[in-house]
């Protein structure tokens, strides 16, 4: 008799332990997408110099997009840019991205010294459009946008969807000055990108530090 009453609560127990399970995976998953070790970093990414830089730059910012992130894994926040570039200067590889100051976005690139331009492969465009016409201030954007946050090893934030990124360390901060635009593009850019608005870009030019193409 006692056998007979222990087989169904068995089966109940192992009944629940299975949904339990399978409902976890997701968030057993993005867990470990986000707490890579030293070691799965390795065997994930390589670390490559500027000069190997596998991309043409233009299509790289230009039409894929990227996304500047910048804080801690408590406190950090990411948009979407399509202004920029890779170059040199100083004697040192380096990147520079052009933010409105009204940006949520801008308020982590003041604060913190290093940030991480993110790059993705086409099937995550959608997600960059999420990142860039939604405002951290107010919505949890990245995870709208499906994306898994991860850390780098040099504890700056990125995503582990990314195909590639850069870590940047800042050396030069200004604002563009509109007034210094010259003729013929005074007038056209600034009905063009503007649009008479009040919001000012300022230019981060950054050393480049790391990059990381997923292997």
């Amino acid at each position: 008799m006692k056998a007979k009453i222990l087989l169904p609560v068995i089966s109940f127990f192992l009944l629940v332990a299975s949904c339990t399970n399978s409902s976890d995976k997701k968030a057993t998953d993005q867990s470990s997408e986000s707490n890579v070790t030293s070691t799965d970093w390795q065997s994930r990414y390589d670390k490559i110099e500027a000069s190997d830089l596998p991309d043409n730059v233009i299509q790289l910012i230009g039409k894929e997009w990227m996304l500047v992130t910048a804080g801690t894994k408590n406190s950090y926040n990411t948009m979407t840019a399509s202004w920029g570039g890779i170059g040199y200067i100083w004697e040192r590889p380096s990147t520079f991205i052009f933010i409105r100051d009204t940006r949520y976005t801008y308020q982590f690139l003041q604060r913190e010294e290093s940030f991480t331009l993110s790059f993705f492969d086409e099937k995550y465009r959608n997600a960059l459009r999420i990142c860039g016409t939604r405002s951290g201030r107010d919505t949890n954007k990245i995870e709208e946008a499906g994306l898994i946050p991860l850390e780098t090893p040099s504890g700056l934030m990125s995503f582990g969807e990314a195909r590639m990124i850069i870590e940047c360390k800042k050396m030069f901060v200004q604002e563009l000055d509109y007034a210094n635009l010259t003729e013929p593009y005074k007038t056209k850019v600034m009905e063009e990108s503007y649009k008479n608005e009040s919001s000012k870009h300022q230019m981060f030019i950054s050393e480049i530090t790391n990059i990381w193409v997923k292997k």
